[in-house]
């Protein structure tokens, strides 16, 4: 049987990168999957690319850092399927990177905690409530970059947030745990996602990774979600608290 046959899971910022990696994971493990994404196109796309894998699978459109629109994508995911086993905050942004600090807009700052930080709050305020009575899993993707800071790419106001959720996971673990509730983080280092895309036009910034990865390599967001889908599993039951850095090595230096 496989691992999520007869449960829910809700991936945000599912449509892509990490984030689809995941949900395409929990559709072939025999989840009934929920994403959600802010572009309504790529939303369309990728829901129905996840249809073919399996289980039900559905979209709905969320900004995660809005309250109202968190409201209304719970409100979806327990009509739709009667109750909440997953929650896999994922959604996040990276706008600070062509700013200096004395340079960046409050607009940009702001906006980085509002996705990254309030998103991942809200989010999973609104699985805790839905899972209050019955327990299940929350898994917050967190980045390395809230672990060590990027020498070559000095980014304070990205890598604040992701110490702010890992930290942020760490006290809801304790905090949700008499529920049966668990809160685990994934810390991703280097992965070819959209969000690195750019980058990866740089050979000399690739090299420049590559030199601090003792494993040499970039990583696959597949790599990633085998580890959101084991934290998630019964067979990670006696794991809450914990940040799980996937990276390659990167934050052992």
């Amino acid at each position: 049987m496989a691992r999520f046959t007869d449960k829910v899971a809700l991936i945000t910022g599912g449509t892509r990168g990490i984030g689809y990696a995941t949900a395409a994971l929990f559709a072939r493990e025999g989840a009934g999957v929920v994403i959600c994404g802010r572009d309504e196109g790529r939303l369309t796309t990728a829901t129905a690319e996840l249809e073919t894998l399996g289980g039900p699978v559905a979209g709905v459109r969320c900004d995660v850092g809005s309250e109202q629109d968190v409201e209304r994508l719970f409100s979806e995911v327990l009509d739709l399927f009667g109750g909440l086993d997953v929650c896999v905050c994922n959604a996040g942004i990276e706008t600070d990177e062509e700013y200096s600090i004395f340079d960046l807009p409050p607009a940009v700052f702001d906006e980085n905690m509002r996705t990254n930080v309030r998103g991942v709050y809200l989010t999973s305020q609104g699985a805790a409530r839905a899972m209050k009575s019955t327990g299940g899993t929350i898994v917050v993707v967190g980045s390395s970059s809230g672990i060590i800071a990027d020498v070559t790419a000095p980014s304070p106001t990205y890598d604040a947030t992701k110490a702010a959720v890992h930290m942020f996971a760490k006290a809801l673990a304790l905090e949700l745990a008499p529920y049966g509730i668990r809160v685990n983080t994934v810390a991703p280092g280097w992965i070819e996602t959209d969000m690195t895309a750019a980058e990866m036009d740089d050979p000399e910034m690739v090299a420049s990774w590559l030199e601090r990865i003792p494993l040499h390599r970039l990583g696959q967001p597949a790599e990633v979600a085998e580890v959101i889908a084991f934290l998630a599993s019964e067979q990670a039951s006696y794991m809450t608290g914990s940040v799980v850095s996937v990276d390659g090595g990167e934050t052992v230096i």
